[in-house]
Parts: C-alpha cells; structure tokens; sequence
C-alpha cells in the first residue's frame, strides 16, 4: 500500500477521483507515527493553498504541531531555501522577487537598452518576451530555437531578443533580485554546485513528498530527484500521466513516464477505484485513452450505482448545438440539479462563443473559469472599435482604443488628433477631415505610418457596414500582426475573432450586430445575472485546461469536432496528439453523474457558406456500446421553443458489433 510503504523511491500513479491527495497526507501522517521527525519531511504542491490543507489535514489526523514540517510550492521552498543560501550564488539574504509586472518593467529598460528600432515591424512586448524567456529557462531549449518554432513572425529580431535575455539577467543580479523562474534554476544550480549543502539538506529531508508530478517541468523534477539522490532515494512522487497536459507550459512528461528508469527500485503503486463518477462515465473514460500508447496502463472502477449512458449528441449546426445544451441545463434545473452543479467544458475558450450567447439570451447565470466573458476580452473589443467607430464617428471612446494600436501613436497624439477632428461636422469624418491638410499636419513624423493604416482601414470598415462578416475579417488582417507582438496566446485570440466573424455572418448590418451584442449586456462589461433567483450560483463555462481537479454532477462536452479537439497545432509536435488524447479523458473525467458529448455537423464558412465538420477523432475511437445517441429535433416554426432533445430511437443500436464507427451511417 502506498500510504505504508517503506524506504526508496515510491511512484504512485493516481488515475482520475482515485484520492491522491488523500494519499499524500495519509502518508504523512504515516510517516510521522512511525517516529520521523516534522522536519524531516519535505511536501511539495503546486499551490500553496493545496499545500496549507494538506498540513491542516495533517495536523487534524496526527494532533501535532505541523509548524516545523517544510510544505508549499516549488517557488516557495525555493525561496525560503535561497533566503538562507543565496549569497553563495552572490545575492545577499534581502534580494527582491520580481512578479509579472516588475519583470515586464524590467524588461522595458532592457529593450532600451540593446537599442530596438521597430518603426516599421513590430517587435515583441515585454509580456512576450517574459514568455518567451521563461520556456527557455524551463525547456532549455535555445532560445533561437523557441522563435523559430513558437515565434517565427519574430525571427528577424533574433540578435535582439538574445541580446535582450542576456541584459535582463545582468540587470537582475545588479538590482539583486530574482523571477519566478531564477527561484528553481538557482535552486537546482546550488545543489549542483555544492555538494556539502546538498548534503545537508539530503539528511534533513529524509522523505520528499511531491504532488501532480505529471505537471512538473524538468527543473522542477531535476530538483527532487537531486536532493532524493542525497536521502537515500526516499522520494514519493504522486500525480497521473493520463492527465499530464501542460506541455505549452512547460511541463515535461517524462518527468513521470520515466520516473522509474532514472530512479532504480522504484515501487509503483496503482490507484484504480474512482469515488467520483458512475461505472458508466468510467467505462467510457477507461476507452477514451486506450489508444495513448506512452502510458501506465490502468483500469478504473467505481462502486457507485449504475447510472445513464454518456450521451452523443449530434447537432446540426453551433446554434443548435447551444439551444440542446440551453434546454438541457434548463431541464435538470427543473429536475433539482442546481445550476452550479453543471459545466459546459470546451478545448478552447474561442469554442464557448455560440453557447455563451445562448446563456446569455435564456437569462442563464454563469461564470467563465480563467478568463472573462468573450466580448468582455480585450482583443474582441479591440476589434468592435473599429466596427463603432464606422457607425458613430463620434464615439471617442472608440476612437481612442482603435487608434492606440497604431506604431507610433500614443495619448498625446490622440488627444491632439481627435480635437482636429471633431472641428469637422460628422457626415465628412471619414471621407474628409481624416485626410484633411489639417489634421495630417498634427500627425507627427513617428506616427505617419500608424496614421495611415488606420485611416486606410477605417475606410475599409465603412464600406462594409453592411457586411459585418467582412468588416471584422477586414480589421482582422491587421490586427494580427499587433495581436502576435501583444499575446503570448495570440494564436487563441485570433481564433476568438475568426470566430467572432462567423458569429457575425448571420446579422446584415453592423448595427444590428453591435445592437445584439450591447443588448446582451456585454460589450461594457455590465453584470448578466440570470435564472431569476439573484442568489443563485452560477453554472460554469470553462477550457479543459481550467477544469482540472474540479468536478460537477453533469458536464456538457462541446465543440467536439476535427480542428478544434484535436487542435491542428498540437497535431503538429511531438507527441501531441496523444496529449490532445488525453485532454480528452480530462474533460470526461470532470463528470459525476451525467455527460453530454455534442458537436455540430455543420458550421458557417463565410460568405453565406458552410462547412461540413468531421466529429472529433477521439469520438470515433469510443465504442458504441458505451454511449447512447441522442438526436435533437427541430421546434415547429410557430413554437417559441424547441422540444426536449431526446435519446435516439436507433433500431441498428447492436452493442456486440464492431466498436469501430462506420461515419455513412453512425453520424446522419
């Protein structure tokens, strides 16, 4: 059992509602009972708030003071370990701990520095190239390398951002201060290079205990794996390489994959019964990661009740996919499930567009999980400036934000710009005053390029006021190239807005887009609060990503369609696919009692077009005998409301047949 196991290195591989966090403090306690010392014992966690409950929980099953038993996250053992040790490295005891913002700052001064002339390209923001960075530091991979294959659209600043990396570590030592990175590099670097303090604290940590060890990065395990190279190899790693998906930050999958072969006798244990879910859910679960061959191959069970059949459901097209999960949610209400019992769960946050609108017109109460509501996000109302502005040219506001994401622009320039402006009467803004000799004589030298494209494409939009589909694709070919050099998720961003433009191909005017959006309530980031009782929690909207270690009683699926799950991107690295596998078995995994796979067969392709939709890979994998499908029927055109969606009555339903889908008829 791995809560009583003895000495030497123990991996215990903890699939999904198994209670691994029941494990690690069980063992604690453990430990403790059998005479080791509190402060022989190291518990490292990735948040701090999972680290202090697990020391309370300790303390609960043990009644022992828990004060001296060295617990928290790997930044925060790292720092507590440099405050003690850091002037071997040349800091002193007090050096600062730069967050995000100090690190962006930095890194403005370090720009300076190296002397960047980016008038006529773009060049990386301080957020990105804190990004950019940081998987170097963590990866290890040559920074040339990283743009190249992350940053291509900033290869032709190489030189620069190499020379940029090297300031900003100088003017870090000088300012005696360190990153959240600095605090596991210089960690490791220092049991590295001094054997006496490794050996030091070998014999004080004689048990290391560390949580989600498929999420660690290679510092990070290199650090745990060095200190239990000193302590006799009593090192217990817990976490499951089925849920292993943080690749994009980082994190190292052969940190737990390989733990064995880097850490000869390692006893591994297995947690297999689920307390969280119906055998049912399980099953499909137990199929959907079968196919992953780079795995720990386990089985799990559940004692609980029998319960439905995850359910397929497809849909003709997003809006109906959106209307199946609306009046489903709004069923299960009626039925007693509450409405924070319930998540609508998706690849990406560009997915939700469709159903978070239909939340929003069933006056459903929700929160989005890691994010803010989509036309809340900056590069949506970004891009809806420029669609104002076209219809009110009056509107500073917008003015205002469209024009500050010109090169070369900056408040002084608009304000004097926008007062030349507005000497102008509305009907000859456009067509006139923004070419006028007037207004280009307040437009100086820096800002003339700037200037120019937004005028150019502000005429642009006007000509499509009556093709919002357009105007915002329109905007889009130049708001990439600001989007690449703002975000470190660009990539997701301009997917919102490519879904943003098909969103608005069903409206004939911009005014009756921007209309719908404002009444919506979410362009000015007014607080929707729906389902009548003002009190009542809300039902979630969250990515995969976010929804890890959460779980609700039901859990709606979507999108579920090639090129989005998996995305085409993650298709194109190494191993990906099997890690867009397992962010499938994540999501599943997230459900107690009921599970609704959905995605829509057809979707808007611009100009009034469509596409037809393949359903996801990872469905086709699952055999039918482990889902029931479900089909959603169109309302009459004199019903308000379509009926309830109901269980398909499939007559060639034959549960002993070849689990392999045949797409001709499976999916009519």
């Amino acid at each position: 059992m791995a809560v009583t196991a003895g000495e030497g290195p123990k991996l215990v591989i903890a699939g999904a509602g198994t209670g691994k966090t029941r494990t690690l403090t069980y063992r604690v306690a453990w430990l403790l009972s059998q005479g080791v010392a509190m402060d022989n014992i190291l518990l490292v966690t990735f948040t701090n708030k999972a680290a202090r409950e697990m020391v309370e929980r300790v303390r609960e099953l043990t009644h022992v003071d828990t004060a001296r038993l060295w617990g928290g996250t790997f930044h925060s053992v790292g720092a507590r370990f440099l405050r003690r040790h850091g002037t071997a490295l040349g800091f002193s005891e007090t050096f600062s701990i730069l967050d995000d913002s100090d690190q962006r700052d930095l890194l403005k001064l370090c720009v300076t520095d190296v002397g960047v002339k980016a008038e006529r390209r773009r060049f990386p923001t301080p957020k990105v190239l804190g990004g950019l960075i940081s998987l170097h530091t963590n990866t290890r991979a040559p920074l040339e390398d990283l743009l190249v294959d992350r940053y291509p659209q900033f290869a032709e600043w190489e030189e620069e951002v190499v020379a940029i990396a090297g300031r900003y570590a100088e003017r870090k030592r000088n300012a005696n201060a360190m990153d959240y990175d600095d605090l596991l590099t210089l960690w490791l670097k220092l049991l590295r290079n001094e054997p006496e303090l490794l050996q030091r604290y070998g014999q004080r940590f004689r048990y290391i205990l560390v949580d989600e060890y498929q999420d660690t990065n290679m510092v990070q395990g290199e650090i745990v794996e060095t200190l239990a190279s000193a302590n006799g190899g009593n090192l217990t790693v817990v976490g499951d390489d089925c849920q292993s998906i943080y690749a994009f930050l980082g994190a190292h999958y052969d940190n737990i994959l390989q733990f064995p072969d880097r850490n000869p006798g390692t006893e591994v244990f297995k947690l297999e019964e689920n307390y969280r879910s119906t055998p049912e859910i399980l099953a499909l679960t137990n199929a959907s990661i079968a196919a992953n061959v780079n795995q720990y191959a386990k089985e799990l069970f559940s004692r609980r009740e029998s319960g439905m059949l995850p359910a397929l459901v497809p849909c003709n097209y997003p809006d109906q996919e959106a209307s199946f999960v609306v009046e489903r949610a709004l069923q299960l209400r009626d039925e007693g499930v509450p409405f924070h019992e319930i998540a609508i769960l998706y690849r990406a946050h560009s997915h939700r567009l469709t159903v978070e609108t239909a939340l929003l017109r069933a006056d459903i109460p929700y929160d989005v999980r890691g994010g803010v509501r989509f036309f809340e996000q900056a590069h949506v109302k970004d891009v809806t400036a420029h669609l104002r502005l076209a219809l009110n040219p009056r509107d500073e506001v917008a003015f205002r934000r469209a024009l500050l994401l010109q090169q070369g622009i900056g408040n002084v320039t608009a304000d004097r710009l926008w007062d030349l402006l507005t000497r102008h009467d509305e009907a000859d803004l456009f067509v006139d005053a923004l070419a006028s000799s007037e207004v280009l004589a307040g437009v100086p030298t820096r800002a003339r390029a700037g200037w120019s494209a937004f005028t150019s494409l502000l005429a642009t939009v006007v000509e499509c006021r009556d093709a919002p589909e357009a105007a915002i694709n329109a905007v889009l070919e130049v708001y990439a190239d600001f989007a690449r050099a703002q975000f470190t998720n660009f990539d997701s961003r301009l997917e919102d807005l490519e879904q943003l433009a098909i969103f608005a191909s069903q409206y004939d005017t911009l005014a009756g887009f921007l209309e719908e959006v404002v009444l919506l309530g979410e362009m000015y980031g007014q607080d929707v609060k729906g389902g009548g009782d003002s009190d009542e929690r809300p039902l979630v909207l969250s990515t995969v990503h976010q929804s890890k270690g959460l779980e609700w009683k039901v859990v709606f699926f979507v999108h579920l369609v090639e090129g989005a799950l998996p995305s085409p991107r993650a298709l194109g690295e190494p191993d990906g696919e099997e890690e867009e596998r397992r962010i499938f078995y994540v999501g599943t995994t997230r459900a107690r009692e009921e599970l609704y796979l959905s995605y829509p067969i057809v979707r808007p392709g611009g100009s009034g077009g469509a596409l037809l939709q393949q359903p996801s890979r990872f469905l086709q994998e699952l055999p039918r005998q482990l889902i029931e499908p479900w089909e959603v029927f169109e309302a009459p055109a004199s019903q308000e409301s379509r009926p309830a969606p109901a269980p398909r009555n499939n007559a060639d339903w034959d549960p002993n047949v070849d689990p392999v889908w045949d797409d001709d008829s499976y999916f009519d």
